[in-house]
């Protein structure tokens, strides 16, 4: 907007640098929202600072005046006097954020050394920023190995794909998502973990995980504490795609974790509500869809133009299933690729992962798949809603044909291959070889007890046996499901050899 002419604007020494700025004067402050008088070369996202070092974010323009959000905790009043910083906010990018747990203004806050800082790697940092349109990107076509086996045969990520993830408190969420971290960071992709309105014990917990031994060397959290002030937790998620953009253009695999935008949505309805702005659909402002989408529409395949690399967005969203149909959720599993929704039911059980198969569903990841993976995928998932139909059936004591029992043994089976413990990675031939061998007389004939011992030797048998070299060859070929399971059948005699050692 054309800022007035004719006003005659305050330039004076600013304290803290000795040389003429241009100054804001309070006239009104309602909590961290700030009204100044002045400021005539102000511009949206600009950073101000007062005389004791003060920052706030300049938000809107008027013709006489400017609309700023306070990003200290600090008390301002009118007729405090702000600065406009000669210098945009400098963010340090680069690899020496590694390892590091910083907040959203790139603040080291868990309490080690600096370290070295390259100055190359200081740029603006940028909000707002309008996502890469579509001749910039390419089709969603490798896939985001996460090392779990109902992720990965049952509901594949590709990379650059938005995967939302929901449950209720107490669902396993923070379990999966170190695990998928620790994962991607043995594949050497850069991991960023932004919280978003949590409390510092839970930070502790999720960095304990996260850079666990030297499971963090590409991981990087992004901490917005439920002590800050909310337009700085309000901006997480924009900083947070900053830093993965950075290494992004760089060629490489970036994994950004928003945990979560539930409380993200709360914190723009607070924000909203203060500034006035007409509220919408259960008080949120009537544009949350849209920073929502804008948000997420920044993750993607990107093609040698910017570089070449991936984001691929894992979203959070604490709800009950029975509030999936409220606006938040609705919203993010309309903008996003696909969902995880997680049972907390399962995890008092035991089990792991969470996920419901019933309620969870991927739109592009399939496509990331070759011919067998796909089509066991596709199978295991018809396999497994039909031994629950027929388990459910089971217990009101009717008697069951021999078809019936061979489906709730191959159910079963299925199931305790899907188990898996937390923080293990199984390779994709080992993943297609145990669930194409538990829908075998194999292990369906021998029980899972047998499945249970020799787990381990499987596994180890399938990953380096030099006679299944074939095998893991073929799995990642475009081959049938029946060629496939024609071939392991072969081996099972060298599977029953080392299953008696």
């Amino acid at each position: 907007m054309k800022r007035s002419s004719k006003k005659r604007y305050e330039y004076m020494a600013d304290p803290l640098n000795n040389f003429h700025k241009e100054v804001g004067i309070v006239t009104s402050a309602k909590e961290y929202l700030l009204s100044l008088q002045g400021l005539p070369s102000a511009h949206i996202n600009d950073l101000i600072k007062n005389e004791w070092g003060s920052r706030a974010i300049i938000t809107a323009l008027d013709i006489d005046e400017v609309e700023a959000l306070l990003l200290d905790s600090t008390t301002v009043k009118p007729g405090d006097r702000f600065f406009l910083e000669g210098d945009p906010h400098i963010f340090s990018f680069g690899e020496h954020l590694f390892g590091r747990t910083i907040n959203t203004l790139g603040e080291y806050i868990d309490g080690k050394p600096a370290g070295h800082e390259p100055k190359d790697y200081n740029a603006r940092l940028e909000l707002n920023v309008v996502a890469k349109g579509v001749s910039f990107r390419e089709p969603i076509k490798d896939q985001f190995v996460t090392g779990i086996t109902f992720v990965d045969t049952l509901f594949p990520i590709g990379k650059g794909q938005r995967q939302l993830l929901f449950g209720p408190i107490r669902s396993g969420k923070t379990t999966f998502l170190q695990d998928v971290i620790s994962n991607q960071n043995a594949q050497g992709s850069v991991c960023i973990y932004a919280s978003i309105g949590k409390p510092v014990d839970d930070i502790r917990k999720m960095a304990s995980g996260v850079f666990r031994e030297k499971g963090g060397k590409n991981a990087i959290i992004l901490a917005a504490l439920s002590s800050d002030p909310s337009p700085l937790i309000a901006i997480a998620p924009s900083v947070a795609f900053s830093i993965a953009e950075f290494f992004a253009v760089q060629g490489r695999d970036v994994l950004i974790i928003l945990d979560d935008l539930g409380t993200h949505a709360k914190y723009l309805r607070e924000i909203a509500l203060l500034q006035g702005r007409l509220p919408g659909r259960e008080s949120y402002p009537g544009d949350i869809f849209y920073q929502h989408a804008h948000l997420m529409e920044r993750s993607g395949h990107f093609n040698a133009k910017v570089g070449g690399g991936t984001i691929t967005l894992l979203p959070v969203l604490e709800t009950d299933i029975q509030n999936n149909t409220d606006l938040i959720p609705t919203n993010l599993m309309a903008c996003t690729d696909g969902h995880f929704s997680l049972s907390s039911e399962l995890r008092a059980q035991g089990y792991y992962p969470t996920i419901l198969d019933n309620r969870s569903v991927t739109r592009v990841g399939r496509n990331t798949q070759k011919l067998v993976q796909k089509q066991l995928g596709m199978k295991i998932i018809a396999w497994l809603a039909e031994y629950k139909e027929q388990e459910e059936y089971s217990r009101f004591g009717a008697q069951v044909s021999i078809k019936t029992q061979e489906t709730l043994r191959r159910g079963a089976m299925i199931r305790e291959v899907l188990h898996q413990e937390p923080f293990e990675f199984v390779p994709l031939p080992v993943q297609l070889c145990l669930l194409a061998l538990a829908t075998t007389p194999f292990l369906t004939g021998r029980g899972i007890p047998f499945f249970r011992k020799n787990r381990k030797v499987l596994m180890e048998t399938i990953a380096s046996h030099k006679s299944f070299e074939d095998v893991r060859v073929m799995a990642g070929q475009d081959v049938s499901l029946e060629n496939f399971i024609w071939l392991i059948m072969e081996k099972t005699l060298i599977l029953e050899n080392v299953c008696q050692q």
